[in-house]
């Protein structure tokens, strides 16, 4: 028994100091300098541009709202230099040369990057550094605003991946410094139709900040344009569906949902850059693509002109008819204005946008008429609803714009709203004034509610897959809460 107890004693001993020799190596040891589990094979190539000052080249990625320095996924047979290489050029526009790779983040390779001639870059007045880059070939679709950011507290609070905003101080000194020139604008590379307006809009700027009051009213015409261009889009469907019916509500949101494609179709294949992207005067705001034609002129247009035409023309309802074509061509006014304040889009651009908006108004109103007469179900079938959106969902695809994959999800909440309706039929049709009021709020609080919810998600994360799918999952409830949900929810309501 001694015998057996004395190995057993020897052989805990070894086994505790194997223990505390692996534990002392384990503590002791330093890790493979700028590698994040590098076993990984690599499947992605980033760049790192920095200036003299040290600040970092990023890009603000349209659909997160994150920073991230400029990178992506290698195609084909490419090498991962090549990769940096093609990847940087297509959201940011400028050419690098592609220096030694000086890090490993998971199953991306970092390399040292040094621009190939120097870019221009403007001060917004946030003091930010604005690289004036709009040819790239993403911009205005992946890629809204190229920057130079300090590495500093505000810019890791924004900045998409936490395996590359800590590593930067260890980074950073291995990078050769590009040269970036300072310009007060780019005016130049207008064509002259549109340098004209932006010279136009320019002195229109400096004569308004010239007097007090006039800049007073110019932030109220920005504050209402602000506030009526969220809130246009989410309560205009509850409008139509409480006052005109379901009906009447899928051949409007047809007509909304087309002509909004095909602005941000034309805004995307049409190349011309927003005043505030050419001139600081303006600066930065929150609004993607290119500048031809306004997208939300062209839906106030036809938002008025559809409830113009479709509304009664006896003697009775004349008055109403004059109200709306007054509180249409207001809100025209006071979107067309704010846009133009906060460099947003040319005059040209708001014209042709009541232009397409017209059109859309004369073309819906004839389709609409066409179905009645024919007693066609264009418009409001299902098989129409799916089949928009496989194309909508198709074109978002093809040319790299979320906010029409967005749209298509519109097209499949409808879809799996009027395919609900055709097994367990519900029609609501409020006659009364104050129970189509009632149905009204009560529609409204719910897509307000789901808006709300989509905000929060979509600020809380970061990754784009997951806020392409919060978008959508918002956007088909809301097309379900307004054919579904509230129509059954209101007999209980007024208890009918």
């Amino acid at each position: 028994m001694r015998i057996i107890k004395d190995t057993f004693t020897v052989k805990m001993r070894k086994l505790l100091i194997g223990l505390g020799v692996m534990f002392s190596a384990f503590v002791g040891a330093e890790p493979a300098k700028n590698s994040i589990n590098s076993t990984l094979p690599i499947k992605a190539a980033d760049c790192l541009v920095v200036d003299k000052d040290k600040n970092i080249l990023m890009i603000e990625e349209a659909i997160s709202g994150k920073y991230a320095i400029p990178g992506g996924s290698i195609i084909g047979d490419e090498t991962p230099e090549m990769a940096a290489k093609r990847e940087t050029f297509e959201e940011t526009g400028l050419v690098v040369n592609v220096g030694k790779q000086i890090a490993r983040t998971y199953n991306s390779a970092l390399y040292a990057c040094e621009l190939a001639t120097p870019a221009r870059f403007y001060m917004d007045k946030h003091g930010q550094r604005i690289v004036m880059v709009w040819t790239a070939p993403h911009f205005g679709k992946e890629v809204t605003r190229v920057l130079l950011n300090a590495d500093n507290k505000a810019m890791r609070s924004n900045y998409r991946f936490p395996e590359h905003k800590w590593q930067f101080p260890n980074w950073v000194p291995d990078v050769p410094p590009s040269t970036f020139l300072f310009s007060p604008g780019e005016i130049g590379t207008l064509i002259p139709f549109y340098e004209s307006q932006l010279i136009m809009l320019q002195e229109w700027q400096n004569t308004i900040s010239s007097s007090g009051l006039t800049l007073f009213l110019s932030k109220l015409v920005i504050l209402f344009g602000c506030i009526f261009s969220p809130l246009f889009f989410l309560l205009t469907l509850p409008l139509i569906r409480s006052y005109q019916g379901h009906r009447a509500l899928l051949i409007y949101g047809a007509g909304m949902l087309s002509m909004a494609t095909l602005t941000l179709i034309l805004s995307t294949v049409i190349v011309v850059p927003r005043p505030y992207f050419i001139d600081p005067v303006f600066g930065v705001h929150n609004t993607l693509g290119y500048t031809l034609p306004s997208t939300m002129v062209t839906l106030t247009t036809m938002l008025f002109g559809w409830v113009w035409m479709t509304s009664k023309t006896a003697e009775k309802h004349r008055k109403a008819r004059w109200l709306i074509m007054m509180g249409g061509i207001l809100s025209i006014l006071f979107v067309s204005l704010k846009v133009m304040l906060l460099g947003e889009h040319y005059p040209s651009d708001v014209l042709v946008g009541i232009a397409l908006g017209v059109a859309g108004t004369f073309g819906l109103h004839h389709v609409r008429k066409w179905r009645f007469e024919d007693r066609r179900y264009v418009l409001i079938s299902a098989r129409f609803w799916v089949a928009a959106f496989a194309v909508i969902a198709a074109i978002g695809g093809i040319i790299h714009k979320p906010h029409i994959i967005y749209l298509s999800a519109v097209c499949l909440g409808v879809y799996s709203a009027l395919m609900w309706l055709k097994f367990f039929p519900v029609y609501v049709s409020p006659v009364k004034r104050h129970v189509k009021l009632t149905f009204f709020s009560l529609l409204s609080i719910g897509v307000l509610a789901i808006a709300a919810v989509d905000y929060w998600l979509t600020a809380k994360y970061a990754v784009n897959t997951v806020i392409v799918a919060v978008h959508c999952g918002a956007l088909w409830a809301i097309a379900v809460w307004l054919l579904v949900v509230a129509p059954r929810m209101l007999p209980k309501v007024l208890k009918i």
